[in-house]
C-alpha cells in the first residue's frame, strides 16, 4: 500500500495577506517567526538608558527654548553659532582648549568631568613606548 506525499490545493484562489494567519489564536511560528524574538529582547534597553543617553541634547534643547523665550530668537542661534564653530575650528592648544571653549558655552565651565581628569580617548591612546622610542632614535 502506496502513500501519497503530496500537498492538495483547492481550486479556489486564496488571498493573500502579509499578516499572520491566526485561527483560535494559534500563531503560523513556522512562517512567520517566533512572537518574541530573542535579538529584540537582547537588544531592548531600559527606559532610562534610553533617557540619560539623550541627556545632554534634552538640556540644550530645553536651554535654548528658553533663551528664545526670554531675549528671542537672535540668541539661541547665536549660541548654537557658536558651539559650531568651536567643533569646526582645530584648536592650536589642543583638545583641552577646544573641550574647555564647549564646556564654557554650555555653561559646563565649573563642574569637573573624567575627560577633565584623565583625558580624552584619543589621549590616551598616545603608546608611550613608541614616543620613546622615536625620541631615542631606536
Amino acid at each position: 500500500m502506496a502513500t501519497s506525499f503530496r500537498f492538495e490545493s483547492s481550486s479556489a484562489p486564496r488571498a493573500v495577506s502579509a499578516l499572520p494567519e491566526t485561527r483560535a489564536g494559534v500563531i503560523d511560528t513556522v512562517g512567520q517567526g517566533p512572537a518574541k524574538r530573542v535579538d529584540d529582547e537582547i537588544t531592548k534597553a531600559h527606559p532610562l538608558e534610553a533617557r540619560l543617553a539623550g541627556w545632554e541634547q534634552s538640556q540644550l534643547s530645553q536651554k535654548m527654548h528658553m533663551q528664545r523665550q526670554v531675549y528671542g530668537l537672535h540668541a539661541p542661534m547665536r549660541a548654537m553659532m557658536e558651539l559650531q564653530a568651536v567643533g569646526h575650528t582645530p584648536s592650536l592648544l589642543g583638545s583641552r582648549a577646544a573641550r574647555m571653549q564647549r564646556d564654557i558655552l554650555l555653561g559646563r565651565d565649573e563642574m569637573l568631568d573624567i575627560t577633565d581628569i584623565f583625558g580624552d580617548s584619543a589621549e590616551a591612546d598616545i603608546d608611550v613606548h613608541k614616543m620613546l622610542a622615536a625620541r631615542l632614535g631606536v
